[in-house]
C-alpha cells in the first residue's frame, strides 16, 4: 500500500477527543494539515490548535440561531464556545465529513454537538457525508430529499478544504471509517 503526501489539503476540525483527533492523526499520515479550532478552552490540547478571534466567535454565535430553527434544541450557554467554533470548521470547508449517529428529532439530524456543525453545513449548502457508527455505514445529505441517503461505498475527499468532525465517544467502526476515508482518498494503486 503506497501512501501519497498531500500538503495542500486542509482538515478543519475541533481538536476534541474522539473523531476529531482521529481525523487529525490519520490526516498527518497523508500530509494533510489540520486546523483544530478552539475558543477560550483550557481542555483543547491539539498541537494544531487555532484559537479563533473574538470576531470569529461572534460570527459563529450568529450561526447558532438559524441552525436551531431546524434542530429545535436547547442552547446550553456553557457550550456556546464550542457551538460558535463549529462555524469556523464549516465556514472554511467545502466538504464536511462527520462521524456520529443519525437521529430523528423533529427532523433527520445528527446527534450531539456534531449535529450543530452539520446543520450549519446544511444551512450553507455544503457537501456533507456522515458515517453513522451505529449503522456502520456512510450517508450523504440529499438537498432534494432533505435526508441522509446511504452510500454504497466510502466517499472521497476531493476538496482542498474539508471538515473532519464528530462524536467524542467514537467506536471502532468510526475509527475504521476515518482511516478508510483517508485511504480511499489519498492512496494510489
Amino acid at each position: 500500500m503506497m501512501i501519497t503526501k498531500n500538503i495542500t489539503f486542509r482538515c478543519h476540525s475541533g481538536g476534541a477527543i474522539g473523531a476529531d483527533i482521529h481525523f487529525e492523526y490519520f490526516g498527518a499520515l497523508y500530509g494533510v494539515k489540520t486546523l483544530a479550532y478552539s475558543y477560550q478552552t483550557p481542555y483543547h490540547k491539539s498541537i494544531n490548535k487555532v484559537e479563533i478571534s473574538e470576531s470569529d466567535f461572534q460570527d459563529g454565535i450568529q450561526k447558532i440561531a438559524p441552525a436551531n430553527q431546524s434542530l429545535k434544541r436547547k442552547v446550553n450557554v456553557k457550550h456556546l464556545n464550542l457551538l460558535a467554533r463549529n462555524w469556523q470548521q464549516i465556514k472554511n470547508a467545502d466538504q464536511v465529513f462527520a462521524v456520529s449517529k443519525i437521529i430523528f428529532k423533529n427532523i433527520e439530524c445528527i446527534s450531539g454537538g456534531t449535529g450543530w456543525a452539520v446543520q450549519m453545513a446544511i444551512d450553507h449548502h455544503k457537501e456533507i457525508f456522515v458515517f453513522d457508527q451505529v449503522q456502520n455505514a456512510w450517508f450523504e445529505w440529499s438537498y432534494s430529499d432533505s435526508k441522509f441517503c446511504i452510500l454504497e461505498s466510502c466517499p472521497k475527499i476531493t476538496s482542498l478544504n474539508f471538515a473532519g468532525i464528530g462524536i467524542r465517544k467514537i467506536n471502532l467502526n468510526g475509527i475504521n471509517a476515518i482511516e478508510e476515508l483517508y485511504i480511499n482518498s489519498f492512496n494510489k494503486a
